[in-house]
C-alpha cells in the first residue's frame, strides 16, 4: 500500500472507531481496517478484564489460526502479547511455542501491539502470520498497526466508561444483571458479528432445581437474597467478555461471544458444579444447597436468531429436568 493510501486509511480508521460507544461495534470497524493495512493470517483484539490481570478474546479474524486460547494469563504466560500487556510496549517475535492444541507453531510470526489510553492497558492487538524468520513483522508494520490502536484505544476507554454509566438502565434491579430486553438486544447484534465474520455464538440457559422450596421454607425475602448470591456466583464463573442475564424468576441465560458449543457445554458444566458446590446463606445465615439444569444452543449449528437460539437451549435445559435434573444438555441439531 502506498504511504499516501495508507495515512488515508488510518485517518478514517481512526475517525469510524470514534463514531461508535458499543465495545463490539468498535473492535469490528478495527478489524475491518487492518488487515488492509498490513498482510496477516489472523487478527484478534484482547481486552484487559477489570478485576484480574488477563486478556480476553473480543472478537478474531481467522480464529481457527489463532495460536492462543481465549483468556491469556498477563503474569503465567510467555506469550508476546503477555509481554506487551505488562512491559505495554509493541513486540514483535518469531516463534511462539505450541498452540493451544499443542501443536508447535515455531513458524509463526507475531506483532503484539498494546492498547494504552491515558496511560491505562486497556488491551492488546495481535496480528500472526507464517513466517520461518524471514518474513517477521517490520518495524514499518509495527508503526502502522500502533497508529491504528491509538484511536482503539482511545475508542475502546470511552465505550468501557460509556457502558459503566449507562448500565444502570439495562439491569434487573434485584440480581443486578442484564435484563431480557438488553439480552436480546445484544444477542441479536452479536449474531450479526458472527455471521459477518464465520464465528460461533453460545447461548446457555439455565434454571434453579427446585427454587420453590427455598421460598417456601425460608420466605421470599429469603429467596431473594439467595437469587442475588446465584448472580454471583456465575458472573464469577464466567469471562469478562461474556454476557448475564436474568431471564426470569430462577431463570438465567449467558451468551458466550466466539464460543463454539464445545466449548459452551465447559462453560456451563463449570458453572453447575460451583453452584451444586456453593452454601447459600439466602440473607438469614441459612445453609441452602442448590444446584440447577442447563441447555446449550449454538450459533450457527442450531439456528440463526436470537428468539430461536434462546428457545432451543431452553427446551435442551427442560429435557436436562427431566433427566434428574443438575446436568447440561445441547440443544438437538
Amino acid at each position: 500500500m502506498q504511504e499516501h493510501e495508507a495515512n488515508n486509511s488510518i485517518f478514517e480508521a481512526a475517525m469510524r472507531l470514534h463514531e461508535s460507544l458499543d465495545v463490539s461495534e468498535i473492535v469490528t470497524r478495527a478489524l475491518d481496517f487492518l488487515p488492509g493495512l498490513v498482510n496477516a493470517q489472523s487478527w484478534a483484539v484482547f481486552i484487559k478484564t477489570e478485576h484480574a490481570n488477563r486478556l480476553e478474546l473480543i472478537r478474531a479474524i481467522s480464529v481457527k489460526e489463532l495460536p492462543v486460547g481465549p483468556v491469556v494469563e498477563i503474569e503465567q504466560s510467555p506469550l508476546p502479547m503477555a509481554q506487551a500487556a505488562s512491559e505495554k510496549r509493541t513486540i514483535i517475535a518469531v516463534g511462539l511455542g505450541e498452540d493451544t492444541t499443542g501443536s508447535s507453531v515455531d513458524e509463526l510470526a507475531a506483532l503484539c501491539v498494546p492498547l494504552i489510553a491515558n496511560g491505562r492497558l486497556v488491551g492488546v492487538v495481535q496480528a500472526t502470520r507464517k513466517s520461518g524468520g524471514a518474513d517477521a513483522f517490520t518495524q514499518e508494520d509495527a508503526q502502522v498497526v500502533e497508529l491504528v490502536c491509538a484511536s482503539l484505544a482511545t475508542a475502546l476507554a470511552n465505550a468501557l466508561a460509556y457502558k459503566d454509566a449507562t448500565r444502570q438502565t439495562l439491569i434487573d434491579d434485584l440480581t443486578r444483571l442484564y435484563n431480557v430486553r438488553h439480552l436480546y438486544q445484544t444477542l441479536e447484534a452479536e449474531l450479526r458479528r458472527a455471521r459477518r465474520y464465520g464465528t460461533s455464538v453460545s447461548v446457555v440457559f439455565m434454571d434453579l432445581d427446585g427454587f420453590k422450596l427455598v421460598n417456601d421454607a425460608y420466605g421470599h425475602r429469603a429467596g431473594s437474597a439467595t437469587l442475588t448470591e446465584v448472580a454471583k456466583v456465575i458472573s464469577r464463573s464466567v469471562r469478562e467478555s461474556d454476557f448475564v442475564a436474568r431471564y426470569g424468576g430462577d431463570e438465567f441465560v449467558l451468551m458466550l461471544p466466539e464460543t463454539t458449543a464445545k466449548r459452551a457445554l465447559q462453560m456451563a458444566e463449570r458453572v453447575r458444579l460451583r453452584i451444586a458446590g456453593h452454601r447459600f446463606k439466602g440473607g438469614i445465615g441459612a445453609d441452602i444447597f442448590l444446584t440447577a439444569s442447563f441447555g446449550v444452543a449454538s450459533f450457527p449449528e442450531h439456528g440463526s436468531k436470537a428468539e430461536k437460539l434462546i428457545e432451543l437451549a431452553d427446551a435442551a435445559m427442560y429435557e436436562a429436568k427431566q433427566r434428574n435434573k443438575n446436568n447440561v444438555r445441547l440443544a438437538a441439531s
